[in-house]
């Protein structure tokens, strides 16, 4: 009984930082995830934006070849 009382402590340090890197590797895995879902959306964000950009751009042209 003695050997079990002495591995025990080992064990459970085992299990418990096996559980935690493995907590620890899903948590980086959504950060990096989640990273690339902002990254999308920012580019997305930004074609818009220069689309808008341009679409006033065209537009305040052809108001002032019109004499506007």
């Amino acid at each position: 009984m003695a050997p079990f009382l002495i591995l025990k402590p080992h064990a459970s340090y085992l299990v418990f930082t096996g559980v935690g890197g493995y907590i620890g590797f899903k948590y980086y895995r959504f950060k990096q995830f989640e990273g690339q879902l902002i990254e999308k959306r920012r580019v997305v964000l930004l074609e818009k934006r220069a689309k808008r950009q341009e679409e006033a751009a065209t537009a305040a042209a052809a108001a002032a070849a019109n004499g506007n």
